[in-house]
Parts: C-alpha cells; structure tokens; sequence
C-alpha cells in the first residue's frame, strides 16, 4: 500500500517537473520576413541581345547574406542580430531571384536563364553584394545601404560587355527590423529599376 502511494507521488512530481521544463524552454514564434519589389517592368521593343541567352551566374557575397538572420550595426560599430525575426531565405538568393524575374520581363535577352541549367546560353549576369546592412542610430532611426556591381559578360570569349556599381542608402524612422524591411525593400526596388534602366542603354543597337 504505502509502496503504491510512494509510487503515485514520484510519478506525479515526474510529471510536474516536465511541465515546468517544458514551460521554461517554449518561445515566442520567429517572425520571417522576404524582400519585395514594387517595380512595374516595361519590356523594351529593341534589343541588340534580343537573340541571345544570358546566365544568371554565382553571386558572390559575404558568408552572412547567404543564412537567414537579420543583422544590424550601432553607432559605435557593434553588430547584432535580431532574436525573433528570420529572412525566409537568404538575401543573396533572395536577390538573385528577383533580379532574374526582373531582367526577365524586359525582354532585353531572348531569355534569362538559372546558373544550373541545361540550356546553352551566349551571355553570363554576374551580381556581387558588396554591403546590405542596417545602421541604428541613436535617436531611434536608421539607415540601410545596399551596394551591388553589376556585369554582363561574354560567354566564351569573357569580354565584359558592361559593369555598373549601384550604391545607394535609405532612410527610415523605425529602428527596428521593420524599419530594416521597409528600407530594404525600398533600395531593392530602386536596384532594380536602375539596373533595367542600365542594360536598356547599355543594350541599344
């Protein structure tokens, strides 16, 4: 008998330790957050590419904008990262995606194609993140900067047939990872607009 009731007690404690570990270890659910563009693509009427096909290429970026977290800088250089918030996928794939689409739409190649496929292709894209970072300040606002370079090359004979740097900064009064999103999406949108602008010049017959 008292074997029994000793048995119920320590099974019953069992169960109230487990559930207060499994109280302690629950968190609030991580945000996930993707880059978006605005952009309304025009497709150019001629094009001295528009019988050739352009691969999308490796782009090449810091180690950080390839994983998923949301990173920020102080004022005094300090560098964080957001706890509950989370990129869907990385900013690098993020942007190499919709650079695609958008480049896509302009109808300045015959076709855009991804870095894996089988098609053959007579031009190479070529993208390098040389910065994509939020700063806040000490008044609560913050800056974020993107900067990115740009080519087009040749397949077989690597001839740069064009390369631009696009480097630009946006401000905004949240200082938080929605303040961060919003700029992001803003210089994103930017990106691509004068990207589309560029290979329509740089594109002309």
């Amino acid at each position: 008998m008292k074997k029994s009731l000793y048995m119920k007690i320590l099974f019953g404690l069992g169960l109230f330790f487990i559930g207060g570990c499994s109280l302690q270890t629950t968190v609030p659910p991580t945000a996930k957050y993707s880059l978006n563009s605005e952009h309304v693509v025009k497709a150019i009427e001629v094009s001295k590419f528009s019988d050739q096909v352009i691969r999308m290429g490796v782009i090449e970026s810091s180690a950080l904008l390839s994983g998923t977290n949301i990173y920020y800088d102080s004022d005094n250089g300090q560098s964080y990262s957001y706890t509950k918030a989370r990129w869907n996928e990385g900013v690098s794939k993020q942007l190499g995606t919709l650079m695609m689409r958008s480049i896509t739409k302009t109808a300045i190649f015959k076709d855009v194609i991804p870095l894996r496929s089988l098609a053959k292709n007579e031009l190479i894209f070529e993208m390098n993140i040389y910065d994509f970072s939020q700063k806040i300040h000490a008044d609560g606002s913050t800056t974020l900067h993107l900067a990115v370079k740009l080519r087009v090359i040749e397949q077989y004979s690597r001839k740069i047939i064009a390369t631009k740097l696009f480097d630009m900064e946006q401000k905004e009064k949240e200082g938080n990872v929605e303040g961060a999103v919003k700029g992001y999406n803003k210089l994103v949108t930017q990106l691509l607009s004068e990207t589309n602008s560029w290979l329509e010049e740089s594109c002309k017959i």
